[in-house]
């Protein structure tokens, strides 16, 4: 089996293990819709403006964008128009700060797209996952948040 299929399952299997039932969305990324994960376990969302994420990257194009969000590291998830969801460690909620973007955890889901669903439409991965278990540096999302903000021009 070539690697890059290898990766995919691994990333897959731990995706899916965020659920109680991991076979439900195996089966919902075979037959091409997106699931629904949990968030808490293996990873936290910081749920981003678009607009803000579009400043930082001082660029509407989504190659653009996508170059700027693969430096934090890790998979990022867009539903557009409004929002940019990046995946981030498990706890990163606890002590977010950030006033730009919310982060959540326990208690809430996650909709997530085939591993192959890149856009350009409908909710699709902005920058995909390569590793089981590589997440978003919080650091580095709340930066990038704070320039798209200064790049608005926005005062708070």
């Amino acid at each position: 089996m070539p690697a890059r299929v290898n990766a995919e399952t691994a990333i897959a299997q731990w995706l899916a293990s965020s659920i109680r039932d991991p076979e439900s969305a195996h089966r919902d990324w075979a037959d091409g819709r997106p699931t629904i994960l949990a968030l808490g376990t293996h990873f936290d969302v910081v749920k981003a403006p678009s607009r803000l994420v579009h400043a930082a990257a001082a660029a509407p194009e989504r190659e653009a964008v996508a170059v700027a969000l693969a430096q934090l590291g890790g998979p990022v998830i867009w539903a557009p128009p409004i929002w940019y969801m990046i995946l981030v460690p498990a706890g990163t909620a606890e002590g977010w700060v950030s006033p730009y973007a919310s982060a959540l955890s326990h208690g809430t889901y996650l909709t997530v797209p085939r591993l192959d669903r890149t856009g350009p439409a409908g909710i699709h991965w902005a920058v995909p996952p390569i590793h089981a278990y590589t997440l978003c540096d919080p650091a580095a999302v709340a930066e990038l948040l704070h320039l798209g903000h200064q790049r608005q021009g926005v005062v708070r």
